[in-house]
C-alpha cells in the first residue's frame, strides 16, 4: 500500500545540495523566498565530501557576490589570497620553463584576483548557514520521480512520496542530473581521454600567493596556493591533467614517485615538491545540456555545463549562473511579476546561453592546444605567452575574459 502524499507548498524547489544548490538557496532565502532543497544523498553517508581534496579559486566577481549576500565573512579565515596567475610553457625536451606571462590583480584595478578555498570548507559552511534559515526546508536521501508543470505552478512527487508545489524548479543536481534525464533533455558530451589527478603538495619555495598553470603536451598542471599559515612550510593544491592511460601508472599512484614527477613536471618552479595527501583522479570532459530551460524549470551549473578544470572557469561560471538568476528573480519580485513563467524562462536563457557557449568553446580550444604534442603548437604556446607579456592591451583583454569582466 502506498503512503499518503504529504503536500508541501514553497516558492522554489532546488534539486541538489552541492555548492551551487546551497548557494542558490542562500541567495533566495535572503530575499524572503521559501526554498525546498532535495538532495539524493544523505550527508553523513556521503564519503565523497569527506575525501574531496579539490579546492576552488573563487575569482573576484564570485567573492563580490558572496559579500553581497552576506556570507563572505564565514569563509574569509579559510581563504588564501591569489595575487597573480603565472601561465608557463614547459619545453618538452629540456623540461624547463621557456616562456611565461604573469597576470597581476592590480592590472585590473583590484586587490586580488580571488581566493582559494577547499571545496569541503565551502560546502560545510553553506550547510551550517542553511540550517539556521527559517525559509529553508531540506529533504535528504530523496529525489524527484515526477514533474507536472501547470499554468501557474509546478508539482513534483519524490521517491519518498512527498508532493511539493512551487513556482519554479532549479535543477542543480550535477553532471549526472536525475532531473535532466527525467525530462529527456539531451546533452552533448566530449571526452578528452584525460584524467585529472588531484592532490596537495609541500614545496621548498614560497608560493607568494601566486597560482601557476604550467602547459605541456597532455594537458596543463595547475598549482593553487593553500592557506597554510598554521603549518610549517609552503603548500599548494595540484590539478595535474594527463592522458587517460596514465590513471593506472605506478608513478601516479605512489606518493614518492609522484613527488619526484611533479617536481620535474612543474619545471622546479616551487623547488622540490612532496605529496602530502591522498591522490584522487577523475575523467576530464566537456558537457552541455541541449537547453537551459524547460517548463517551470531552469538547469543550473554542472547540470547545464561541465568544463575542464582550466583557469578556474568551472565553478565561477556556475556562480555567474546563480548570480544572474538571483538578479532576475529579485527584479521580478520588485516589479510584482511572475517567476517561472515562459517570459521569465526566456529572459534567463537569453542572458546566459551565448555567454556559457562562448566560455565553453574557449576552454575547449585551450585544452586541445594544451594537449597537443605538435611542436608547432608548443611554439605557439611559447611565443603567444611572450607576446602577451609584451602587449598590455591584449594581456588586459585576456584577463578581463578570464575574470568574467
Amino acid at each position: 500500500m502506498l503512503k499518503k502524499l504529504n503536500p508541501i507548498e514553497t516558492d522554489v524547489i532546488i534539486c541538489g545540495a552541492g555548492i551551487s544548490g546551497l548557494l542558490m538557496a542562500k541567495s533566495l532565502t535572503n530575499i524572503g523566498l521559501k526554498v525546498v532543497c532535495i538532495e539524493k544523498y544523505k550527508i553523513q553517508k556521503d564519503n565523497t565530501r569527506e575525501t574531496d581534496l579539490r579546492s576552488t579559486a573563487l575569482l573576484d566577481p564570485a567573492i563580490s557576490f558572496f559579500k553581497e549576500i552576506g556570507i563572505w565573512e564565514k569563509f574569509e579565515k579559510f581563504a588564501q589570497p591569489l595575487n597573480s596567475l603565472v601561465i608557463c610553457n614547459l619545453d618538452p625536451k629540456t623540461e624547463e620553463i621557456n616562456s611565461s606571462c604573469e597576470f597581476f590583480a592590480e592590472e585590473l584595478g583590484i586587490n586580488v584576483l580571488g581566493y582559494n578555498l577547499p571545496n569541503k570548507v565551502i560546502i560545510e559552511e553553506l550547510q551550517k548557514l542553511m540550517k539556521s534559515s527559517r525559509n529553508f526546508f531540506y529533504l535528504e536521501g530523496d529525489y524527484v520521480e515526477h514533474i507536472t508543470p501547470r499554468s501557474f505552478d509546478v508539482v513534483i512527487k519524490t521517491k519518498e512520496k512527498k508532493q511539493i508545489t512551487s513556482k519554479l524548479i532549479i535543477a542543480a543536481d550535477g553532471r549526472h542530473s536525475n532531473v535532466r534525464e527525467l525530462l529527456n533533455i539531451k546533452k552533448f558530451k566530449y571526452d578528452y581521454n584525460q584524467q585529472a589527478f588531484v592532490f596537495n603538495i609541500k614545496h621548498k619555495i614560497n608560493h607568494d600567493s601566486k597560482s601557476y598553470e604550467i602547459y605541456k603536451s597532455e594537458g596543463p598542471c595547475t598549482l593553487v596556493p593553500l592557506n597554510t599559515s598554521k603549518f610549517n612550510g609552503h603548500f599548494s593544491s595540484v590539478v595535474l591533467m594527463l592522458k587517460d592511460t596514465k590513471k593506472n601508472d605506478k608513478n601516479f599512484l605512489n606518493k614518492k614517485n609522484l613527488s619526484h614527477f611533479i617536481t620535474k613536471r612543474t619545471g622546479h618552479i616551487l623547488g622540490e615538491c612532496t605529496v602530502t595527501s591522498e591522490i584522487r583522479n577523475f575523467p576530464i570532459i566537456t558537457q552541455a545540456s541541449s537547453s537551459l530551460i524547460s517548463e517551470r524549470l531552469i538547469l543550473l551549473a554542472e547540470t547545464a555545463h561541465v568544463l575542464p578544470p582550466i583557469g578556474a572557469q568551472g565553478l565561477n561560471t556556475s556562480i555567474h549562473d546563480i548570480k544572474n538568476l538571483f538578479y532576475l528573480i529579485e527584479k521580478k519580485l520588485k516589479n510584482n511579476e511572475e517567476i517561472g513563467d515562459n517570459v521569465f524562462l526566456k529572459e534567463y536563457d537569453n542572458s546566459r546561453k551565448l555567454k556559457i557557449t562562448s566560455r565553453m568553446l574557449s576552454v575547449h580550444i585551450l585544452n586541445k592546444l594544451a594537449m597537443s604534442k605538435n611542436p608547432t603548437i608548443s611554439n605557439i604556446r611559447k611565443y603567444g605567452l611572450s607576446f602577451l607579456n609584451g602587449n598590455k592591451i591584449s594581456k588586459k583583454n585576456v584577463m578581463k575574459f578570464g575574470m568574467f569582466q
